[in-house]
């Protein structure tokens, strides 16, 4: 038999494929800076690429339906390192190799810092997704020992708009594995940390909220609440008031933060890859945003109305994460997507029972420009956004208060609940806000600081 050689017009089964293929590789090209994805222009940059990914490849499949179908827009930055309290890698690298999972994985001999430093962590291990959800749970340098925010919340309908808004603060206080003074606080034995979510304003759902105790051995959370009408905070049967709605919003107890749950609560965490994903860490410092001020940060005018503009998107490289939650929660799974180095969550896609995709979750995030009450660098979170598609509505909480290792022990009490009923707390909050702005700006964030808040006329 007479062979053929192989040329380019026999390799292509059809002269139009081989043409429009030789077409998409000549028109490839590395997007500048500054660039803004869109529905408008995404099948035009979908094989181009930014710091040498391909944009399609930076963008998980439902990021990519938020874009096409919502009108979402992503302005691209060049990525940068990001930059925390050095005790907190310090203490994770001081106490690697300790800690260790049993056949139920549970975690034993934790002492502080993330129990398995992600950077040592290889998707391949069949403990990958265990071990990264269990360093979040000990050791998310978003949390450190302790974290406080006020966030003004809009509730926000794809047709109608805004059709509610209330204030909100939640809290985190770390009773074990602390990495800066004593690396437990008294307390229970078993204690892990103490979580706050109240509604403070306005005056008829004030003190709305809970106050939770939580453990380390799989204890069943405790809550208390405040009963309005004794003007006294009340303990809670615990058992499953980690997967209730929070009150008003689009968000379950267990999605603050991404996941707040006990690890082995959930029947599985499994880790589907590694990825780069296009995410947002870089915007303002969110302690100089004011209430009602968020005109330059959501596209609250025009529907969807819940898009996030004024901030810009960089490639980040990330674990992706599937958990899958016990038969009583409300989810069938979580998609989460973790930086690779830092146990902490971007954003997360959670499904139904059925398999239906559900909600999104996602967080913008921002250096202290000041630092942390220590004097160290850190990470905030600007806002927090959670999408149910289902309902086409949406929760934006802008949090213009977002401080770290600020808070006395005494603060993280159920107490707590009665004085953000009566305005004490906030009280306290605002003396803690104005302090904030009494510290030295970091010198590596100085010039960038000064710009931003000059052009608004604020006094850096």
């Amino acid at each position: 038999m007479m062979s053929i050689p192989k040329t380019k017009s026999t390799q292509c089964a059809w002269l139009g494929t081989c043409l429009m293929t030789l077409t998409l590789f000549a028109n490839a090209a590395e997007l500048p800076e500054g660039t803004v994805i869109s529905a408008s222009n995404l099948d035009d940059v979908y094989e181009d690429t930014f710091e040498g990914h391909k944009v399609k490849d930076l963008l998980t499949d439902k990021l990519e339906m938020w874009v096409r179908d919502y009108g979402l827009t992503m302005e691209l930055e060049h990525s940068n390192e990001l930059e925390y309290d050095p005790k907190w890698e310090e203490t994770t690298r001081a106490n690697a190799g300790k800690a260790s999972l049993t056949a139920d994985k549970e975690l034993e001999g934790f002492v502080a810092g993330a129990p398995f430093p992600n950077w040592d962590i290889d998707v391949d291990d069949p403990d990958c997704g265990w071990k990264l959800a269990w360093n979040f749970y000990m050791a998310s340098p978003n949390l450190t020992n302790d974290w406080i925010a006020t966030g003004e919340v809009f509730i926000l309908d794809k047709n109608r708009g805004l059709i509610d808004n209330f204030l909100a603060h939640s809290g985190t206080m770390k009773w074990e594995g602390r990495i800066r003074g004593e690396s437990r606080l008294e307390g229970q034995p078993n204690e892990h940390a103490r979580y706050l979510l109240v509604l403070t304003e306005p005056y008829d759902i004030a003190g709305i909220g809970v106050f939770t105790r939580q453990y380390n051995d799989g204890t069943a959370d405790d809550g208390y609440v405040y009963v309005r009408s004794l003007r006294r905070v009340r303990r809670t049967a615990g058992g499953k008031s980690w997967i209730d709605p929070q009150p008003k919003m689009d968000l379950l107890n267990d999605d603050n933060q991404g996941v707040l749950g006990y690890p082995a609560w959930y029947q599985n965490w499994q880790c589907k890859g590694k990825q780069y994903v296009l995410e947002v860490v870089n915007a303002p410092d969110g302690n100089y945003s004011e209430k009602g001020e968020i005109d330059e940060w959501v596209d609250h005018e025009n529907s969807p109305h819940w898009n996030p503009i004024g901030t810009k998107w960089q490639p980040r490289e990330v674990f992706v994460l599937e958990g899958t939650p016990p038969e009583y929660h409300p989810y069938g799974k979580k998609v989460m997507y973790m930086d690779a180095k830092y146990p902490f969550y971007y954003h997360g896609e959670f499904y139904d029972k059925k398999g239906d995709f559900w909600r999104i979750w996602h967080t913008r995030y921002y250096p202290y420009w000041r630092g942390n009450c220590d004097g160290q660098p850190g990470m905030g979170n600007f806002n927090t956004l959670a999408i149910d598609f289902q309902a086409q509505r949406a929760t934006y909480i802008h949090q213009y208060l977002n401080q770290h290792n600020c808070l006395d022990q005494r603060f993280m009490e159920p107490s707590i609940l009665q004085k953000a009923a009566s305005g004490a707390m906030q009280a306290e909050l605002d003396e803690m806000s104005e302090a904030y702005n009494q510290r030295p700006l970091l010198p590596q964030h100085k010039e960038r600081a000064e710009a931003w808040m000059q052009a608004r006329g604020i006094n850096p």
